[in-house]
This record gives structure tokens, sequence and C-alpha cells, in this order.
């Protein structure tokens, strides 16, 4: 990285996804990576006909996803849709959501997290 204010392709942290195979995640924004105080931001690619990214909850942080290309099916508190290309997806603190990608193409997404890392914004399985 040449400069802490600017990330190429490529660069990065992988981060797997937990519970869920066929997708990856790179954190490019969080405290770990550039001592960010309030936000992580990243990467994520389903590759197509991946298992379901099960229901889960952030208890600790509202995150927010932006469709960059393909398709997925997500919920949010138990209202299921399709995300397309161009979608942004808002999930609200603590609120149950999933997300997976049943298509042929795969999705590619850019997410925030309201917290410097994933640990501290929580994450826990949702029951059903």
């Amino acid at each position: 990285m040449a400069s802490k204010y600017l990330f190429h392709p490529g660069e990065g942290r992988d981060e797997p996804i937990k519970d869920l195979e066929g997708a990856s995640r790179l954190i490019l924004i969080d405290g770990q990576e550039v001592a960010a105080e309030d936000v992580t931001f990243g990467f994520s690619r389903f590759a197509p006909h991946t298992s379901i990214h099960k229901k889960h909850t952030h208890p600790e942080a509202e995150e927010i996803m932006y469709i960059l290309k393909g398709r997925g099916i997500s919920g949010v508190s138990g209202e299921e849709f399709e995300v397309n290309a161009g979608d942004t997806l808002w999930i609200p603190r603590g609120e149950v959501h999933w997300f997976y990608n049943p298509f042929d193409d795969a999705c590619e997404f850019v997410f925030i997290y309201t917290r410097p890392s994933l640990a501290s914004a929580g994450y826990q399985l949702a029951g059903g």
C-alpha cells in the first residue's frame, strides 16, 4: 500500500465469512487496517449458487450494502427480496438479516458497518 489513504484492487485483509462457503470478504478500512474509529468498510463476492449467509444480527452496528454487480436474495426482519446492481440495502442495528446468491452470476457488493471492527459490531446467529 503506497498511501494510508488510497486503496487499490487486491489490497486489504481477507476476512472469511463465518458459517458460509463460496463467498469472500475483504476488509479495506477498519480499526486494524487504518485505525478507523467509527467504521468498517469492505468488499464481498458471493459466487453463483452459494449457500445462505445464515440469519444473524449485529446488535452493536448498523450495516449498509451497495450492490455493484449481479444479484442476490436478502432478507431483513422477515421481509425477503431480490437485490440487483445499483441497489442499496439498509440493515438497522440488531435486525435479523441474511443473504444468498441462487443465481448463475456472482454478486459483488461493498459494505459499511458503523463500528471500527466486525468483532465490535457483534455477530449472533438468529433463531429460525
